[in-house]
């Protein structure tokens, strides 16, 4: 197992075999030594160097020497009479010693003389796969991934394999499809659950990214990416804290990673932890001094904290190096904190100009408007910004600040409303539950089959749960030998006007198994893996209550007081 350079860092795994390279050695071993059997002493002598070589070759790749391994792998080739399946077996492995050095195109060139060989190891055309894979023949190495599934069906690092492949081509729905086989198949290995995450999370399904993540830390504690990516689906549900604890685990092996200490910077950010963004922010600009996002996010930080001609400072920067419609809504979004409108004004409306297509560009004119007490344009802007955005919340609180009627989501109800619920689809495949008895609460809806969302039942949980809804819908039909419905909940926090997590119901006949305690609950899916969800935070235990008084002795009065009013100093 081993990160693999290149899109979206995914995990995959190569292999000697479909079992593994342990028994390349003792079956190379085993077969050699049935075949020298019958041979003169001669031969014998040849052959017994042959299995040596191959022996050495083998064993040095299986220690990661892989130097050692293509010089050793080479003698044995240079025996003269070698059969075809053990000429095959050290193609291979001298393959993966190629690859394993980043060879890729000679890597290849050992996989087509050992598939040439022997046409039927299921192996070589998973190693051959993920060599394609690293020359970015992305569409090749899914036909070689295939190859390698149908010799061995049961083949769980071919089919991670093929779903990293369907990744680098974005099709997402495919890669899902193979990183769950994978998971049946590789039930103690982190590498499929953290595809599997990843593909929720490239469909939308950040709740079921999270579930999977977290299963997969659980398996391997150390699987940095893993902790990277669920980082990524916190920051994607705003979960800002969580988002933050899991960029730090992923650091701890890579603190100079650019990427993961700015999305860290960011997390904290969302958090308002002032003080760890900014130094990751520092530390991203001297390590390079050139990148313009850490300037940028570093000007919403100083925003944040209320030291504008920084703020400014940092987005005019940016602005000069590369004017963008963001950078400069940003700086007016300062501009105007600073009581600074009319300036305001002119760098919202070259925002607007030069990113039409921005919600937040159109938000932040709202605001200057607003402040300029151009209500009506502010309206309009606001409106506009809905339009891009459907989920742009500062906008819809901005309208309703202004008493102001909030633009429905667009298009009609998919269904009847349920409790008062109603479901829409903004933009496409993209599904949220609404209520008129909760205006804020915008609960989006995870699909996991084919067809529409459709809500079955509301109801709200009361005592220490209070305040917490359980909205349960229809998450799609999964079709096979037989369809079967998916039926998932979204925990819904009406307090925090937000969506706590989608949770599987029942699959077809296979019902989940929610088991509550007072302030959490823990969901464990019909495939046995639980996750438990925080509803609210314990209340502290009550703290003793002493008494100073004894009888027959004075009691001491603090502060000079006394009286009446003694009780507070106690």
């Amino acid at each position: 197992m081993e990160e693999r350079p290149g899109r979206k860092s995914m995990l995959r795994l190569v292999s000697h075999t479909p079992r593994s390279g342990a028994c390349f050695v003792v079956c190379l071993t085993a077969c050699l030594a049935a075949a020298t059997l019958a041979l003169p002493a001669a031969a014998r002598a040849k052959e017994d160097v042959t299995l040596l070589r191959a022996r050495e070759g083998a064993a040095a790749l299986m220690r990661g020497q892989y130097d050692k391994a293509i010089a050793s792998l080479n003698l044995a080739l240079e025996q003269p009479e070698i059969s075809d399946f053990v000429k095959a077996s050290i193609f291979s492995d001298r393959g993966i010693a190629k690859w394993r050095l980043g060879d890729s195109k000679a890597a290849i060139e050992d996989f087509n003389e050992s598939i040439t060989l022997s046409p039927e190891n299921a192996s070589v055309y998973n190693n051959r796969g993920n060599a394609l894979l690293q020359l970015g023949h992305a569409e090749e190495a899914v036909k070689d991934f295939d190859r390698a599934v149908a010799l061995s069906p049961n083949y769980g690092v071919a089919f991670n394999n093929r779903g990293n492949a369907h990744v680098a081509l974005n099709e997402y729905d495919s890669a899902f499809q193979d990183f769950r086989k994978a998971v049946q198949l590789m039930s103690t290995s982190a590498v499929p659950l953290n595809g599997r995450g990843q593909s929720h999370a490239a469909l939308k399904r950040y709740h079921a990214a999270i579930r999977d993540l977290t299963k997969a830390v659980e398996v391997d504690a150390s699987c940095r990416a893993c902790y990277a990516n669920r980082g990524k689906a916190y920051l994607a549900i705003e979960s800002y804290d969580k988002a933050a604890s899991d960029f730090t685990q992923a650091l701890l092996g890579s603190p100079d990673d650019q990427e993961l200490l700015l999305l860290r910077a960011k997390a904290y950010l969302g958090a308002r932890q002032y003080g760890p963004a900014r130094k990751d922010l520092d530390k991203l600009i001297a390590l390079d001094p050139e990148g313009l996002e850490p300037y940028l996010e570093r000007g919403k930080l100083f925003t944040a904290i209320g030291r504008y001609d920084d703020a400014i400072k940092d987005l005019t920067y940016v602005i000069e190096k590369k004017p963008s419609g963001e950078a400069y809504a940003l700086r007016a979004e300062t501009k105007l904190k600073d009581k600074q409108p009319d300036e305001a004004l002119t760098d919202a409306l070259q925002a607007a100009s030069m990113d039409t297509e921005s919600a937040f560009a159109s938000r932040v004119r709202g605001d200057v408007y607003r402040a300029l007490e151009r209500n009506d344009d502010a309206i309009r802007a606001y409106r506009t910004a809905l339009k891009k955005d459907p989920f742009q919340d500062a906008a819809r609180e901005a309208l309703l600040a202004l008493d102001e009627e909030v633009p429905p989501a667009e298009g009609a109800p998919l269904g009847p409303p349920v409790s008062g619920w109603i479901v829409k689809e903004p933009e496409p495949s993209r599904f949220v539950a609404l209520n008129p008895k909760y205006p804020a609460i915008r609960a989006q809806l995870e699909m996991f089959g084919s067809g529409k969302p459709k809500i079955l039942e509301w109801s709200e949980l009361d005592d220490a749960k209070n305040g917490i809804g359980l909205l349960r819908y229809h998450a799609g039909e999964l079709t096979g030998e037989s369809s079967s419905e998916l039926v998932y909940v979204a925990i819904v926090d009406l307090w925090g006007k937000k969506v706590l997590a989608v949770e599987p119901y029942s699959w077809g006949s296979n019902s989940a198994d929610w088991e509550w305690s007072r302030y959490a609950v823990a969901v464990t899916d019909p495939e046995g893996n639980t996750n438990r969800i925080q509803l609210r935070k314990p209340k502290p235990p009550p703290q003793p209550t002493t008494s100073t008084y004894q009888p027959n002795r004075p009691q001491q009065r603090r502060g000079g007081g006394g009286g009446l009013f003694d009780f507070l100093f106690r």
